[in-house]
C-alpha cells in the first residue's frame, strides 16, 4: 500500500477511485464472511485462516475510510493528513494537499 511518491490527482477522480476501492474490499469480505465452513458435523480446522484473511480486509477498508474522510477535510481545509497504524506494527503516513482548483496532491497513498 506504501508509496510515497506525490501524486496529482483530479479531486471527482480521487473520490470515485477511493470510494471504487473502498467498495470492493466491502465485497470481498462480505463474500467471505458469508462463506459456510462446512457442509457437513466435521471441523473446518482452516477457518482461522479465514478469519486472518477478514481482518486484513477489514483493516485495508478502515485504512481506505479514514484517506477518504481526509479527503473531503482536505478539499474543506485546504489539507490533511491520515497516520494509520496497521496491525503488525508498521505505519502508513498519507498526506493531502489541495493545489489548485479541482486538483490534490497525495503523498504516501
Amino acid at each position: 500500500m506504501k508509496n510515497n511518491k506525490n501524486q496529482y490527482f483530479p479531486i471527482p477522480s480521487l473520490r470515485e477511485n477511493l470510494r471504487q476501492r473502498g467498495n470492493e474490499l466491502t465485497q470481498r469480505l462480505s463474500r467471505s464472511v458469508g462463506r459456510l465452513t462446512s457442509c457437513d458435523l466435521l471441523p473446518c480446522m482452516e477457518y482461522g485462516d479465514e478469519v486472518a484473511f477478514q481482518r486484513s480486509l477489514a483493516e485495508e477498508l478502515f485504512y481506505i475510510q479514514s484517506c477518504r474522510n481526509a479527503l473531503e477535510r482536505c478539499i474543506g481545509n485546504g489539507g490533511a493528513a491520515v497516520r494509520y497504524r496497521w496491525s503488525n506494527g508498521s505505519t502508513s503516513f498519507t498526506r493531502f494537499r489541495r493545489t489548485g482548483p479541482g486538483q490534490v496532491k497525495v503523498s504516501g497513498l
